[in-house]
């Protein structure tokens, strides 16, 4: 696929499948995700995580299948599928419609008093600028994207920080406790914690 892409105008940027976890940095959302997965590989474990993924579950994305996998592709919740021997131009033509969709999206998600914006990778809080560095982002928004949902420090370690990442579940109180902070008082009730499992965002607190 990036050879198909190479001659079109994008700026294509290669990241591994790990098992199912997706190397995908935590910075601005891309306009389009292409997976591309080995030959013949199982999808049964690869594509709910994939959809679950922070990323790629807020943009559109295309999976390459195989020609004996294509039967699959209706119960895929991907945006779009493409097999695996597709010409040049029909990787072009499904990328460029994907990405044309992609401008008309919201890129803005809300949840009380906090808005984050995919695409700028921004957030306010009442209408006014956070000041967050990337990683404190990257973990306001995955709590904005999770309303109401127990997260476990664990998971909040493999889902923001990577699996990958040495250090322990203290870097998530830290972090929380610096969110809490800024949120100020009327806000950071806002940001629960959940006795003896981790966090929960409560937009109505």
């Amino acid at each position: 696929m990036r050879a198909a892409l190479r001659d079109g105008p994008y700026d294509v940027v290669t990241r591994l499948l790990r098992g199912s976890y997706f190397d995908c940095p935590i910075s601005i959302p891309p306009d389009l995700v292409i997976v591309e997965p080995s030959r013949l590989k199982a999808t049964a474990l690869l594509v709910p995580a994939l959809s679950r993924h922070p990323v790629v579950g807020r943009v559109p994305w295309l999976l390459v299948l195989d020609r004996e996998r294509l039967h699959l592709a209706a119960e895929i919740p991907c945006t779009d599928f493409i097999a695996r021997d597709f010409t040049p131009a029909e990787a072009l033509a499904r990328a460029e419609r994907l990405m044309h969709k992609q401008l008309d999206r919201e890129f803005t998600v809300r949840s009380g008093p906090v808005s984050v914006d995919l695409r700028s990778h921004e957030a306010r809080l009442s209408g006014a600028p956070l000041a967050l560095p990337p990683q404190e982002f990257a973990l306001l928004r995955h709590f904005v994207q999770h309303p109401g949902r127990a997260l476990d420090r664990d998971a909040l370690l493999r889902s923001v920080w990577g699996p990958d990442y040495l250090g322990g579940t203290r870097t998530v109180d830290i972090h929380v406790r610096r969110l809490r902070a800024k949120l100020g008082e009327a806000s950071a009730h806002c940001l629960q914690t959940v006795r003896q499992i981790g966090y929960r965002w409560d937009p109505e607190g």
